[in-house]
């Protein structure tokens, strides 16, 4: 099997020559990995967007995993350096209105002043993508170029964009988030329905484009009780899945954080797979497997604490443990529980590998 054959048997639920390898690599750590210096390799992919998408497939077609993911391009930032930090400049004002994630992500973190309680205005100002022309427009440049270059063998993962609670979070910070879920769940879910429209008709450029897969997730997931997930989020997981699975490609829902009490909810998304399987963030195994193996395919489990600070030989125990306990009856891919840490030694991907290669055939 290639590779994009192995990954699309084992998140369709079926089983492949042996258990896909697919850690969700971000743009720092492929930098790290690389040799670059990390700051200024950072600002400079910030001010060139199209280079991250590229830098990470190099970096996974190195590694010789199986997959990568693949985010919408944008602009290129204006970025100022004050003598401590890179902030980015409103294109409209001029004004400083993010930092940079240099100890996360390595994208643009609001800043703390420039959260404000948004309103039907803002709703209102989101503009839905004419989709006779996105087919040329520079978002999908990144995706293009990736399909071009490891499209043959790799399978792509394609970030239509983010349409539920988080979306919130990113623009008027947590706290007034969580107020919105208890205070103004209207307001939430309309919202929710304008950012659903523009992720979806994202998604649908983007499978034509090249991708073989989506992410869509909800990380306030641990924050919520059921009843405000099956309100303000399920709804709009299912909207997606059905308008987006007809063109094919598999959808995967990313929901890391505590998510024991969310699990019975998963297979009525539509879903064809649950990832990270989040261990450090409180998710039981053994009740994801009781509650899920055989509805959706699963992804992730290795804990990020043991990739960052943990023994080659712990990542190589904890990689066996998933295999046998997660991946015994297929429908299961080998991952990190989140996003791979920037400092993650590249020895320890390595082991992953090696120990799917040994342990994980069929």
């Amino acid at each position: 099997m290639t590779s994009k054959e192995r990954v699309f048997t084992a998140l369709s639920g079926g089983v492949p020559d042996r258990i896909p390898v697919l850690p969700q690599i971000c743009p720092p750590h492929a930098i790290s990995v690389s040799g670059r210096p990390l700051n200024e390799t950072i600002v400079d992919h910030l001010r060139h967007s199209e280079k991250y998408d590229l830098m990470v497939s190099e970096c996974a077609a190195a590694y010789g995993v199986d997959g990568f993911r693949v985010w919408l391009g944008g602009e290129d930032f204006a970025l100022d350096w004050n003598g401590k930090d890179h902030y980015a400049r409103s294109p409209r004002t001029g004004e400083p209105f993010s930092l940079i994630d240099f100890s996360g992500g390595g994208g643009l973190l609001r800043l703390p002043e420039d959260h404000r309680e948004l309103n039907r205005i803002d709703i209102d100002s989101i503009i839905l993508p004419d989709e006779s022309k996105l087919s040329e427009s520079r978002e999908l440049e990144p995706l293009k170029k990736c399909a071009a270059r490891y499209g043959h063998d790799m399978f792509i993962i394609g970030v239509p964009g983010q349409f539920t609670i988080e979306t919130l979070a990113h623009y008027q910070g947590m706290e007034q988030t969580l107020i919105d879920i208890i205070e103004r769940p209207d307001f939430v879910k309309d919202i929710t329905e304008k950012q659903l429209l523009r992720s979806i008709s994202y998604a649908k450029a983007m499978l034509d484009a090249g991708a073989d897969g989506l992410y869509i997730g909800e990380t306030f997931g641990q924050f919520m009780s059921p009843e405000q997930f099956k309100e303000l989020c399920l709804p709009y997981f299912q909207r997606f899945v059905d308008e987006v699975k007809p063109y094919g490609g598999i959808i995967y829902l990313h929901m890391c954080g505590r998510i024991n009490h969310l699990l019975d909810m998963i297979p009525e998304t539509g879903v064809d797979a649950l990832e990270p399987l989040d261990v450090v963030g409180g998710t039981d195994i053994q009740l994801v497997l009781e509650k899920l193996q055989g509805k959706v395919a699963l992804m992730g489990g290795v804990s990020t604490l043991t990739l960052s600070r943990g023994t080659l030989e712990q990542a190589r125990s904890e990689s066996k443990k998933c295999i046998s306990e997660v991946g015994k009856k297929g429908a299961y891919v080998l991952a990190a529980c989140d996003m791979l840490p920037t400092e993650t030694e590249s020895s320890k991907i390595d082991a992953m590998v090696q120990t799917a290669a040994e342990y994980g055939t069929y």
